[in-house]
């Protein structure tokens, strides 16, 4: 901010906090389909004297679909990949990394055998009591359904890429380390005035609900619902002795514990034991009861509809289900049930008045929210707001008027701005502010975090130089597209 954030500004879009450093690529691919010439039909495309292998781009693709998947937490599928273009981000990367292997073809880098052979040794994967084991590493393929030479193939190409990355690598000076740590550590004095949105105040307009609802209408869905005709099996009265009793216990200890996670003996887990142990015999009835049902023998006795956020009802069970389908049967109020699913009813687009009561939350959301902004625009000159001291980007204190994580985000937004005065909307309040001090180098703290700041300005430097470099190598290595959009 002030003067010296305009000095110094491209070191202010920084993201701080850097984990990984990726090279975004001009999108100099596109997609369609293969060009089956002969010559081509084993390759998505060349860059300079490399030609990229299908199985290298189907390679890239797993790998990017699998990362998406963990970041959803299993929820990213094929046709959410299919929207964002997976395939031709896939393609994108694995050009951009040819190209790099080709710049360090031409810096006479290499791999040998030893280097790939070392590498596949010292992989835990591949490792059984902490020693390389081939039988763990030839499954570990075979169930990648990938081979030893395309996957040996891989790994050359990735530590080529690792020797080229060190061969680069740049390291940031004393001047590089003090930059970073003022742009993130500086200090304003600040001045602030918390005002509330005033809800009570907003007056609903017809029309310009209706508006709102016709450009947000896909916002508002109806849930999706299963009907099925079911059968109910109650829990069997099993007639055990001691003896089973504790055999089934000691086989399934480890499932009977306390509140504090200690585990239950014998007698203080009897009553849940026994209630396991009735349950686990009346799976046998109910697997008895699904065949009959599912090969026509016999009928459901029942019918009922779940809507997909039913919270009494698992219906996790039938996220996979089509209509006409008999599911295996699942537990269900201590007993299991067996579902015939009839019909699904999926998600459609509320009409207005089924939508209505949402849109018009959503619309006082809005409306209270221009009132609130324009009033603290109004404002910002003549405030008289309260002196909060010195702050940081790091600073924890509690404010009147603001929660801890409004706080939070409060201080976040204002060290992106460069306005000595102003105003930041949160969610349903504004801090007017205004600067009016501002201490930049803070040594103690550059000494405190020395060693994460001489990370991130590394990795700044170095994703720098990764852009640049791959901006020149787009002019110096043809790219020959055999897959085209």
């Amino acid at each position: 901010m002030i003067t010296w954030m305009q000095k110094h500004k491209k070191y202010l879009v920084i993201t701080i906090w850097i984990s990984t450093i990726a090279f975004v690529g001009a999108g100099f691919v596109g997609w369609g389909a293969y060009d089956m010439n002969n010559n081509r039909a084993k390759s998505v495309a060349k860059v300079g004297d490399r030609s990229i292998s299908i199985q290298e781009f189907q390679q890239t693709y797993s790998e990017l679909y699998a990362y998406y998947s963990n970041l959803s937490n299993g929820q990213f599928t094929q046709e959410k990949a299919d929207e964002m273009g997976l395939d031709k981000i896939a393609l994108d990367k694995i050009i951009q990394d040819t190209m790099l292997l080709n710049f360090a073809d031409s810096l006479g880098l290499s791999v040998t055998n030893e280097d790939m052979i070392a590498t596949i040794i010292a992989d835990k994967n591949f490792q059984v009591n902490g020693k390389f084991d081939r039988a763990t590493y030839e499954e570990a393929l075979r169930r990648s359904r990938i081979s030893p030479k395309d996957y040996e193939n891989g790994l050359k190409n990735k530590i080529l890429l690792n020797k080229l990355f060190s061969a680069l690598n740049l390291k940031a000076n004393t001047e590089d380390i003090d930059m970073l740590g003022s742009s993130y550590f500086m200090q304003d004095r600040v001045s602030i005035q918390v005002l509330k949105a005033d809800k009570t105040s907003v007056s609903i307009d017809e029309n310009e609900l209706k508006e709102l609802w016709e450009k947000t209408k896909n916002n508002y869905l109806t849930k999706a619902k299963y009907d099925m005709d079911t059968t109910f099996i109650e829990p069997v009265k099993v007639d055990a002795n001691e003896t089973v009793l504790m055999e089934f216990y000691e086989e399934n200890r480890g499932e009977y514990r306390d509140s504090s996670d200690k585990l239950l003996s014998f007698t203080d887990a009897l009553e849940s034991v026994k209630k396991d142990f009735a349950l686990k015999n009346t799976r046998k009835f109910a697997l008895e009861e699904y065949l009959k049902i599912k090969k026509g023998e016999s009928n459901p006795t029942s019918s009922m509809s779940v809507l997909e956020d039913s919270i009494e009802f698992p219906v996790a069970e039938l996220k996979d289900a089509k209509a006409g389908d008999v599911l295996k049967p699942f537990e269900y109020k201590n007993g299991y049930l067996i579902v015939k699913l009839k019909t699904v009813a999926t998600p459609q687009v509320m009409s207005y008045e089924e939508a209505k009561a949402n849109v018009i939350k959503e619309y006082e959301k809005i409306k209270s929210k221009g009132a609130l902004e324009a009033k603290a625009k109004s404002m910002v000159d003549t405030f008289n707001g309260t002196d909060i001291g010195f702050i940081s980007r790091d600073t924890r204190k509690s404010v009147n008027g603001l929660s801890d994580a409004e706080f939070l985000e409060f201080v976040m937004r204002l060290f992106e701005t460069t306005n000595k005065k102003g105003y930041i909307v949160l969610e349903d309040k504004a801090v007017i502010y205004n600067i009016m001090e501002q201490k930049l180098l803070d040594s103690n703290k550059i000494k405190e975090y020395n060693e994460l700041l001489t990370k991130n300005a590394d990795a700044i430097k170095n994703g720098q130089l990764g852009q640049d470099l791959l901006m020149a190598l787009q002019k110096r290595y043809d790219v020959e597209l055999y897959y085209k959009r």
